[in-house]
């Protein structure tokens, strides 16, 4: 779609005097948006490694057959292509690195294949479990042809489907030489629904952007005080890190956080609260648990091991606050986690003597209003790395209305070629998910994943379990099963080195929303998760310790544009099409000095404008701006028809609109 003149000329001269937005590094979304390509990194097959073989895919069978080769003849687009040979007796099968897949999505495989001569491998959609177990295989035998030719597969994943890879394989009887290029999975989108309703509508994905221009989405790194909010300042205390919750009941903000010790297990969550969120006090004789010949009267340890806590107000007054915590044990039976109520979040009882999810470790859990349901992401580890023998740490969702009975685990978030990229970007091996909390937000779910860059298993007092950083990055998911992660920046960073957070980074497994902050908790180590350099005769211990982060409301990513005074481009974003029942249409949004935000309401069916729904433009720093349009019109005249909405931005960032 065109930006009318009119409107793109009177941004121009805004913009003359723009200051650039002060914003991280962004990435910019394609013209015409299409979240459903691009789930297989090198499937052009234009990178190959020092032995040939594609980048991104593996080779099993004859490492000689198959290869990237350069030759004009034999591809379709960019400068290479998957030449795959197969002799008789032999066998070569090139598989893609996988993909998360949920149950009931639909995969659509597509590539071009050229022959050289013989028969064509075949080409197949691989669905596993959790397990490793190939639950189905949906495949192609291409005819032979010595021209160029479109094959597609398309299958739908199982009950029990964590990934999806793609296969393509030559058995001893297909004998031949072919050339592969522009090998595509596409998942078939979720079905779009266009009522707006009067939630706030951020851009962590695509789902109602049509198509751009000289946007971007840029990550807003939390603002952080600069000390630790918590401290081990206790006998019980070695570390005192926020890998649990916090809430604000009534005048009161309550925390409860893991500390660590000599006792077993090892670990405790602890209770503290505060009155203004900054300042905390770590209340004694709360729990029933004691420290050696200190009594529970005298700590304020309120449970042996960790976890995190939903709070339910709505629930039976003993079940206000659950609990879900991991417990080592036989796996597959004993070993996973287990469930605790309370009335008042210091004395818990079990809810089950069997754990209610199974596997380990690091579980998230909060309560959704919205739905009236619990949701949790546990880690489940998955032995699919790419260090052989070496789990893959994922974050897997999992809902329940009592907190007891739970649904069948999905795979959620796992690491990817882009987290692998980070990490290799360090020097290192993999990228992996330790873990994810998730805040159910207006029209979406954020996840804030864990993400765990393994720089090496080597070096660290603990780097058996690999060492590197551990950095917050931002998810979302409108159903809890398909999520989306435009943008890699952490939404949460490390401080710099010395500072008492430039290691590992967790979160609480909630945050705290008001109408102009985003708060959470966060745990930090002073070293990466490896640990310390026990060899370093200057060595520190290894501390964790407990900080405050702060985002403007709806401020984790915006859509910005950073024209510069005399110089660069005012961009647009035009919605998809919407229906609203509301009446005025309000905008979060930061205009910078000499820069403009502007509105025009489309019709949805043409894309023209509809007479009198040009706005006026919108300034400053507006946590909440209505929008004024410039005709002497209603936009409660426009409701219940279908209309598309078009931001037309100047030195802006726009991180959210809704009508109300």
């Amino acid at each position: 779609m065109r930006l009318r003149k009119p409107m793109l000329a009177t941004l121009i001269v805004i913009a003359a005097t723009a200051v650039v937005p002060a914003s991280a590094s962004g990435q910019t979304p394609p013209a015409t948006v299409d979240t459903t390509t691009g789930l297989l990194p090198n499937g052009g097959f234009d990178l190959g490694d020092r032995s040939g073989h594609p980048v991104a895919w593996a080779v099993d069978g004859n490492a000689a057959g198959a290869t990237i080769v350069n030759l004009s003849a034999y591809r379709t687009a960019g400068l290479g292509s998957l030449q795959t040979t197969n002799t008789a007796g032999g066998n070569v099968t090139v598989t893609s690195q996988r993909v998360v897949a949920a149950p009931g999505n639909e995969f659509t495989l597509t590539g071009r294949l050229k022959g050289r001569g013989g028969n064509p491998p075949t080409v197949s959609l691989v669905f596993t479990s959790f397990e490793n177990t190939v639950l189905d295989t949906r495949a192609v035998s291409p005819a032979a042809n010595l021209d160029w030719q479109t094959v597609t597969v398309t299958g739908v994943a199982p009950a029990g489907t964590a990934t999806v890879s793609v296969r393509i394989g030559a058995t001893p009887d297909q004998v031949g030489q072919y050339y592969w290029d522009q090998v595509t999975l596409r998942k078939a989108p979720a079905p779009y629904d266009p009522n707006l309703g009067t939630a706030r509508e951020l851009f962590l994905d695509d789902y109602r952007i049509e198509s751009t221009k000289d946007v971007g989405r840029v990550v807003h790194p939390a603002e952080k005080l600069p000390d630790p909010v918590i401290s081990p300042d206790k006998p019980w205390e070695s570390s005192a890190y926020v890998y649990g919750s916090v809430f604000r009941i009534g005048d009161v903000y309550r925390m409860w956080y893991d500390c660590n010790n000599d006792v077993s297990p090892g670990y405790y969550l602890c209770y503290a609260e505060s009155r203004d969120g900054v300042h905390w006090t770590k209340p004694l004789g709360r729990g029933n648990v004691g420290y050696k010949d200190i009594p529970a009267s005298r700590t304020n340890l309120v449970i042996a091991g960790g976890g995190t806590i939903a709070y339910n107000p709505g629930a039976a007054p003993d079940r206000r606050y659950a609990l879900m915590q991991f417990h080592s044990g036989l796996v597959n039976d004993t070993l996973g986690y287990y469930v605790y109520f309370s009335p008042d979040g210091y004395t818990w009882t079990a809810g089950s003597d069997r754990p209610v999810l199974l596997d380990g470790d690091v579980s998230n859990v909060t309560w959704d209003p919205r739905t009236q349901q619990y949701i949790a992401t546990i880690k489940k580890r998955m032995f699919t790395s790419g260090t052989p023998g070496i789990y893959n740490r994922s974050a897997f969702l999992s809902t329940s209305r009592d907190f007891l009975s739970w649904s069948a685990p999905v795979l959620a978030v796992s690491g990817d070629h882009a987290d692998t990229g980070a990490a290799q970007a360090l020097g290192g091996l993999e990228g992996q998910i330790y873990g994810m909390p998730v805040l159910p937000y207006e029209s979406t779910n954020i996840g804030l994943p864990w993400v765990f860059l393994i720089t090496n298993y080597t070096v660290g007092s603990q780097s058996g379990a690999g060492a590197g950083p551990v950095l917050p990055e931002v998810a979302s998911s409108r159903d809890l099963v398909n999520w989306s992660r435009p943008v890699r920046d952490p939404v949460l960073t490390p401080g710099q080195p010395g500072a008492w957070d430039d290691g590992a980074l967790y979160t609480a497994s909630n945050a705290l929303v008001t109408d102009r902050t985003v708060t959470m908790y966060y745990g930090a180590f002073n070293a990466d998760h490896g640990g310390p350099d026990l060899t370093d005769p200057d060595h520190v211990g290894y501390l964790g310790q407990s900080g405050m982060a702060t985002w403007r409301r709806d401020g984790f990513v915006s859509l910005t544009n950073a024209s510069r005074p005399h110089s660069g481009d005012p961009g647009f974003v035009v919605t998809k099409p919407l229906v609203f029942k509301g009446s005025t249409l309000t905008v979060n949004t930061v205009v910078h000095r000499g820069g403009a935000l502007a509105v025009e309401v489309l019709d949805a069916a043409t894309g023209q404008v509809i007479p009198g729904f040009t706005s006026r433009p919108v300034t400053g720093d507006q946590y909440g701006a209505d929008v004024r349009w410039t005709g002497h019109v209603r936009l409660s005249t426009l409701a219940g028809r279908q209309v598309r909405f078009r931001f037309a931005l100047a030195g802006a960032d726009l991180y959210s609109y809704w009508v109300r």
